[in-house]
């Protein structure tokens, strides 16, 4: 079967990498065929300190794209980012200041990456921020900013008409709303029934 990709998206601090690696250990359990690509901006940060440019956003692009289609032997690929994200967080970035040519080129090769990559998404998953912020020394931004994140990419997808689903609760509810829309059969870990108590 061609891999089915499923993208977490949300602002930083959301619950998005839990989710995935919750998610990825139950679809194992379940004898499916899954990896996970976690979110290469996090480890560009680690790396590099923050980003400041847009055109840093065109090399995050690139890195995710990798990272995710080394995912194609597996049946199921899970992300907590997607590789349109770099399109919103350089708009994001950008604000309402004045643009110079090299970045208003940048955006728009960003925006057409954006589009032709939606197409490659089977479902496209929102988190909204129910569990507060909390710093984890690697994010730059404060609770106000990620809300504004957050903010950012609904209307993303809401401006672009993309279907996606919004997933509440627990990250044990998250996941089991998820493993019901794609119809996988739900019998959670007793490990993993002890971490969410």
């Amino acid at each position: 079967m061609a891999t089915k990709r499923i993208a977490v998206l949300g602002g930083p601090r959301c619950g998005k990498t839990t989710l995935i690696q919750h998610l990825y250990v139950e679809m194992k359990i379940a004898g499916l065929n899954v990896g996970y690509a976690l979110e290469y901006s996090t480890e560009y940060l680690k790396d590099k300190g923050m980003i400041e440019t847009i055109s840093e956003q065109y090399g995050i692009y690139l890195g995710q794209k990798k990272i995710e289609d080394e995912l194609e032997v597996f049946d199921y690929a899970l992300t907590d980012y997607a590789t349109f994200v770099p399109y919103i967080y350089g708009r994001f970035m950008l604000g309402n200041k004045a643009r110079s040519k090299k970045e208003i080129q940048i955006l728009k090769d960003l925006y057409c990456l954006a589009i032709e990559d939606i197409q490659n998404y089977d479902m496209i998953v929102y988190v909204p921020r129910e569990f507060g912020y909390i710093q984890d020394g690697v994010r730059w931004q404060d609770e106000d900013i990620a809300i504004q994140i957050d903010e950012s990419i609904l209307n993303f997808l809401k401006s672009e008409n993309v279907n996606y689903v919004e997933v509440k609760g627990s990250t044990k509810e998250r996941s089991k709303q998820i493993l019901d829309l794609l119809d996988v059969e739900y019998e959670q870990a007793a490990q993993l029934v002890n971490e969410a108590k």
